[in-house]
């Protein structure tokens, strides 16, 4: 597997979190597991022909198709993609509010999971994807990219410094944090549901699971669970698990397994290469 991360320089970085080149996949990983996490993702498929299935249920009853490049993010529970051997992708992650900050796109246009990119962001990124398909290296890919949402990037909004406050302080309570912006409750959980698709306390149940992923991959082999629900505040063990496993489909242990068994899983954190002995 080819692997290439490029985190973008600032003002982008306010609204880009991280741009991920992946080609190559191992022909050993059915599955490509995409876990919830505060940001939308935009990804780009460079192989014209290859056709990407993504399973909406874990009973992977409902499934969608998509070509050239989509945009996700806003699910409340992981999703999963069928792996594309001949697939080559670069997926921008985008931080806390910046899709919408940047494009002003509105993120329930992004329904029910995926939708196409190029129905969002119209000819502009039609054009970009016809530079994306023929360029030279991985460098000119990500400097493309960056051109391209650099000229969104117009006068800052009241509403985008309120959505990067609420999520750098995400972890303190909900009362402070609207006490601290100096706005109602009802104004401010507005302004972060139109930024983010979500309410601030469903923000922090989020900002709490991505910390926990971040630990378990710390651990590098034995997880100590009841730490974890001491550091994080869960009522018990039953809770965390409950928890994890919705926003995951699958257990914590079961998580723990996939980044023993695949040593890939480490890259990128809202990820899982799912290994066939992890049963759906």
């Amino acid at each position: 597997m080819i692997f290439h991360k490029h985190i973008p320089c600032p003002p982008l970085s306010e609204y880009v979190q991280h741009m991920v080149y992946v080609s190559g996949s191992a022909y050993n990983i059915p599955f490509i597991k995409e876990l919830p996490d505060k940001g939308v993702n935009l990804v780009i498929e460079l192989q014209e022909k290859t056709i990407n299935t993504v399973f909406l249920d874990t009973a992977m009853k409902e499934k969608l198709t998509m070509k050239n490049a989509w945009i996700s993010g806003t699910q409340r529970q992981a999703i999963l993609y069928q792996n594309q051997t001949a697939s080559s992708i670069v997926s921008i992650r985008f931080t806390t509010g910046g899709f919408y900050a940047l494009t002003k796109i509105p993120i329930t246009a992004i329904h029910p999971v995926c939708v196409e990119a190029e129905l969002l962001l119209g000819n502009s990124f039609k054009h970009l994807y016809e530079k994306l398909i023929n360029a030279n290296d991985v460098r000119q890919l990500f400097g493309l990219i960056e051109n391209y949402f650099l000229q969104y990037i117009g006068d800052q909004h009241f509403e985008d410094s309120l959505v990067r406050f609420i999520d750098k302080n995400i972890d303190k309570p909900i009362d402070w944090l609207i006490k601290k912006s100096g706005y109602s409750q009802k104004h401010v959980i507005q302004i972060i549901k139109q930024h983010t698709g979500f309410p601030p306390k469903y923000l922090q149940k989020l900002h709490r699971f991505q910390n926990v992923i971040r630990d378990i991959q710390a651990f590098k082999g034995k997880a100590d669970w009841m730490a974890i629900v001491n550091e994080y505040d869960y009522f018990d063990q039953a809770h965390f698990i409950k928890e994890f496993s919705q926003f995951t489909g699958i257990k914590p242990t079961q998580y723990l397994s996939s980044q023993i068994e695949v040593e890939d899983n480490r890259l990128v954190a809202d990820v899982i290469l799912r290994p066939p002995s992890d049963h759906l």
